[in-house]
């Protein structure tokens, strides 16, 4: 191989790394951008958020910065600063919400509340032409329940609609059209009925 070739093949070398670690930088900012605007969308939420929402939350955080730190070397000064910061904000958002929920759901509560609001002791079976009938009989139960629920009560309430909600997804694709409506129109009251009692009693905590 003469002189000439092989310069140029290193050439070519330096050139390839460099655009590899351009390539790494610009994908290093574009996800810190996104755990930016992500966090900043949650902490705008903070009010509103509901205990049963926060494993899915927490595991979010922990698949975007998990890239993030172990590029961390790669990070600037400033950037490293700022990717720093905005882990603090998170964990304050966080222990707020551990403060404001204090102690994880009971197992045995959670599938006694499974049990009881869709009539079966495992959400996970359910058929696929059934799960319009579950939620049906899940939201009868949940008018019929509500106004004498705690806020512990409705967290229980909550993690068997999120049940209810995972199983759907997994035949979502199956479900006939007329299905998907109705279930839709469920989850919207639900959703709308668990927002509004959980903004009424923290609003009467801090009040009192």
């Amino acid at each position: 191989m003469n002189i000439k070739l092989k310069l140029m093949l290193v050439l070519l070398l330096a050139v390839s790394g460099l655009q590899v670690q351009a390539q790494t930088k610009s994908q290093i900012e574009r996800d810190l951008e996104d755990l930016r605007g992500w966090l900043s969308k949650k902490a705008n939420q903070a009010d509103s958020l509901t205990r049963a929402e926060w494993p899915a939350i927490k595991q979010e955080f922990f698949t975007r910065t998990e890239k993030l730190d172990k590029n961390a070397g790669k990070l600037s000064d400033n950037t490293k600063q700022e990717y720093g910061e905005l882990k603090n904000q998170y964990r304050e958002l966080e222990q707020q919400n551990e403060e404001a929920y204090g102690q994880p759901l009971n197992r045995e509560e959670a599938a006694r509340w499974e049990r009881e609001l869709t009539g079966t002791n495992n959400i996970k079976a359910i058929k696929m032409v059934d799960l319009r009938d579950r939620y049906i009989y899940f939201m009868e139960q949940v008018r019929a329940r509500r106004t004498r629920w705690s806020l512990r009560d409705w967290d229980y309430a909550e993690h068997v609609y999120l049940q209810l909600s995972d199983r759907k997804e997994l035949v979502l694709d199956a479900l006939p059209n007329g299905d998907k409506m109705k279930i839709a129109a469920l989850q919207v009251e639900f959703n709308t009925l668990r927002k509004s009692r959980d903004v009424k009693d923290r609003f009467e905590n801090r009040k009192n």
